[in-house]
Formats: C-alpha cells, sequence, structure tokens
C-alpha cells in the first residue's frame, strides 16, 4: 500500500543518497557540481560525461535498458538516472533537492504549473514534446478475472462494468504526484459523460487517493505480475513493453488523439495544491533545467531522444511520434535544438 510513510521514507532515502554523493564531490568542484541529480550511484569512467536525468517513472524500463546502454556507447555519456512520478520529481527539483542535466515529464502541466514562473523559481524557462501516448487498462494474463478482460478487450463487454466486479483489484498512481494518476481520473470523468454513467469515477476509484489503489509509479507493473493487482490504469507503452494484454479505450476518453483535444478540455481535476489539471492529450516533455550540470552534454542527449537513435527506441517501446513543439520561451532553448522545432505550443 502506497502511504505517506512510504512516500517519507522514499524521500528520506533518495535525500540521504544524494548527500552521500554530493560528499564524495566536496572540495574538488564548484558548488554547483556537489548537488546529485539522481540517487544512482555515479560510476564515471575516463573519457565519459556524467549526465544525470530525471524522467517519468513509466519510462524506466526503456531508460535503464536500452537508452542508457546506448548513449553511452554513442554518445560517451554516463547517464545516471531515477525514475519517479513527474511531479514528484518536479518538486525535488524546486527543492534543490536534486539538480538534473535533463527532466522528462509526463505532462507539459508540470513543466508549466511546477517548475516554471517566479513561483518555482524559474526552475526551467522550457520545454519541448517529445512523445505522445494512450491510456489503456493493463491486465494480469493470470487474473481470475482474465475471461471477463478478455470480453471487454473484445468490445464484449462493458470494460467499466468489468472493473466494478466485485473483488477486482485495480492500481493506479497518485494523481498529486503523478500526471497519469491525473490523468486517470479526468479519464473517468470523460468516461462518466461518454457513457451517461454519472457516478462512475466514484464507484471505480473511490476516493482520489485511495490506498487500496494508489501505488508509486515504478511500482505498478511489479504489483500487477506479481499478482497482487488483476489491473492497473496504464499507458499503452508500458502495456507493451511489459508484454501484458491490455483493454484499449475510446479516443473520446483515452486522452490519446490531438483531434479530441477540444473535448478533453471539458473536464478538468483539482489537485490537492497548485492550478487545475485540464484534460488534455497525453504528451511526454524533455527540457534543461537551469541550473543543469552539463548544459551542453545535456543539449546533445536532447537531441538525441527527440531525433537520434533514442526516439527511435521510444517508438518501438510503443510511444507515438509526435510534432516537436515549443512550450515557454523559445529564445532560452539552447542554439542547437533550435533547428528541431516544428511549432509552438499554444
Amino acid at each position: 500500500m502506497y502511504t505517506p510513510q512510504t512516500k517519507f521514507r522514499a524521500y528520506i532515502a533518495f535525500l540521504i543518497s544524494t548527500l552521500s554523493i554530493a560528499g564524495m564531490a566536496t572540495g574538488c568542484g564548484a558548488p554547483q557540481e556537489t548537488k546529485a541529480a539522481a540517487s544512482t550511484t555515479m560510476n564515471v569512467t575516463h573519457g565519459e560525461t556524467p549526465l544525470s536525468v530525471l524522467y517519468a517513472g513509466s519510462m524506466t524500463h526503456v531508460m535503464e535498458n536500452d537508452i542508457r546502454p546506448a548513449v553511452n556507447t554513442t554518445l560517451h555519456i554516463n547517464l545516471q538516472g531515477e525514475g519517479a512520478g513527474s511531479a514528484e520529481l518536479a518538486h525535488m527539483i524546486t527543492g534543490k533537492v536534486a539538480d538534473p542535466d535533463v527532466f522528462i515529464s509526463a505532462s507539459p502541466s508540470v513543466d508549466t504549473n511546477d517548475l516554471m514562473g517566479n513561483a518555482n523559481g524559474n526552475a526551467i524557462r522550457w520545454y519541448l514534446t517529445l512523445a505522445s501516448d494512450q491510456l489503456v487498462i493493463a491486465y494480469s494474463p493470470h487474473s481470475r478475472f482474465r475471461s471477463k478482460f478478455q470480453e471487454a478487450a473484445q468490445n464484449k463487454l462493458p470494460w467499466y462494468q468489468v472493473l466494478a466486479t466485485p473483488g477486482l483489484r485495480l492500481g493506479r498512481t497518485d494523481p498529486n504526484l503523478d500526471p497519469k494518476g491525473a490523468d486517470t481520473i479526468v479519464m473517468m470523468k470523460l468516461a462518466e459523460k461518454l457513457y451517461h454513467q454519472p457516478n462512475l469515477e466514484q464507484t471505480l476509484l473511490g476516493n482520489d487517493e485511495n490506498p487500496k489503489q494508489v501505488y508509486p509509479e515504478e511500482d505498478l507493473i511489479a504489483q500487477l505480475t506479481s499478482g497482487q493487482m488483476d489491473a492497473v490504469i496504464a499507458y499503452k507503452h508500458e502495456a507493451i513493453e511489459w508484454h501484458v494484454p491490455y483493454i484499449s479505450l475510446p479516443s473520446a476518453i483515452n486522452l490519446g488523439d490531438p483531434a479530441d483535444a477540444q473535448a478533453y478540455a471539458k473536464v478538468a481535476w483539482q489537485p490537492k495544491h497548485g492550478k487545475p489539471i485540464i484534460g488534455a492529450p497525453i504528451l511526454f516533455t524533455i527540457t534543461i533545467p537551469n541550473r543543469a550540470p552539463h548544459p551542453a552534454a545535456a543539449a546533445t542527449f536532447v537531441r538525441y531522444m527527440i531525433h537520434g537513435q533514442g526516439h527511435t527506441m521510444l517508438m518501438r517501446d510503443g510511444f507515438t511520434a509526435t510534432k516537436i513543439e515549443v512550450g515557454g520561451d523559445e529564445a532560452a532553448v539552447p542554439q542547437s535544438l533550435l533547428s528541431t522545432i516544428q511549432g509552438k505550443l499554444s
């Protein structure tokens, strides 16, 4: 179960490991260089550039298994990363617990609401769209409700009726810490309208932080594959990389179709703190924070992720290509990345 105590212990562990790394660097660099961006122990060999990347927890598999070794070989970059809920990572940046070279979010709203502006210490000034995705219902092939899931996947049974089955265990992420968790609530609100089911969100999710359902982003797959969960609300790329079956949702509610952007925007969810989350197509973004210790290497990595082999790996992992658009101050984007921009987010 994902409780406040769990989050606190995770935060303390992160802080301790961060300070340990900083301590090793004391006395041999500027104060900024002593700040770590991730809880991973640095192991940089001669000739490699260290690069700290904080990324959406749903990207952990592709980042650790594909992109990390590839950038080491092709770019001679030693990528040190940490995956968690995007909003949670943003708070670590603004709280100066972490100073990453690159930040990858699962939603532009995290960039604009949690990192930009005076209230957030102007932690970032711009971001680029990286890839798009959609929500699906991933289910365990070993679940005792497997036959019902299969019927729903074949449109023989409404998916929401299956999720309402007594005893079925559904998992999702914390909407206050992770965009996917917030998108899950938005999706349910859209489903209420589409299916004319006014109490659907409450019936299927309970309260926003229902402790029986909410788990850290990086733990969801373990909950599903271990049999502790029958189904989880996931991004499509996660179901593909996990090799688990899933139920596709209509484009009117899956937040995956830019053509439905206006319809998505008709619903919103208010988190505990900050601005309301307005329904919008799911977009992953990438940026270089203002305090990045290695900005030149960071720009090289961002280009690799947008147009290079990194982008190819994302597509192979199940992400969907999207137009590369800039959010925020385009004049602040590194010169080497300007040619990649195909438009500006409104």
